[in-house]
């Protein structure tokens, strides 16, 4: 017999484990980018999801602001009408304070959450102006509620509104939704 034969035959573990590594990494590359992707798209959906509910406070808030009812002189009787034609006081939102501060806030919010200034690029630099930006308007989001007297939480985490004559209520006794 020849060395050469038992040459392959002990080399045959190490080709078995670079074969098998070799597999792995290309099998991990595949799996790592399909994981990526979709992790990706995830995070993205939950931002731009976090992102339109600030824009949509803003603006709510900004409509309930006195600026925005001077500004739209025309307010029909029929907006605060049922559909049986009674009167429906609670269907209407109370006006916000009339304060050049909170009005400032309010549009700053805006500002920062309108979807249509926001780069969707999927580089380092939109990114991170994307998340900053989240961050300013959830931080102007708090300072307006403290600022109108409206939490979505209290202190022990179930959620508050105020009601229309501004008594502070159990949103769950309501049965209100954010």
């Amino acid at each position: 017999m020849s060395t050469n034969d038992f040459d392959d035959i002990l080399g045959l573990e190490e080709k078995f484990y670079d074969d098998g590594y070799q597999q792995g990494i290309s099998d991990g590359v595949k799996a790592g980018r399909i994981e990526g992707r979709t992790f990706g798209l995830e995070k993205g959906f939950e931002k731009y999801i976090e992102s339109g509910r600030l824009y949509g406070k803003s603006i709510v808030w900004a409509n309930r602001s006195p600026q925005a009812l001077e500004s739209s002189s025309v307010q029909k009787e029929s907006d605060a009408k049922s559909p049986d034609g009674s009167s429906n006081p609670d269907r209407k939102l109370p006006q916000l304070s009339d304060h050049l501060r909170l009005a400032k806030h309010i549009k700053i919010l805006h500002a920062l959450a309108e979807s249509e200034s926001l780069s969707t690029e999927n580089s380092e630099e939109s990114v991170s102006d994307f998340d900053d930006r989240l961050k300013r308007a959830q931080a102007k989001v708090k300072i307006i509620e403290r600022m109108t007297g409206e939490t979505e939480k209290d202190a022990e985490g179930t959620k508050k509104v105020q009601s229309i004559n501004g008594n502070i209520e159990d949103a769950s006794l309501r049965g209100a939704r954010y």
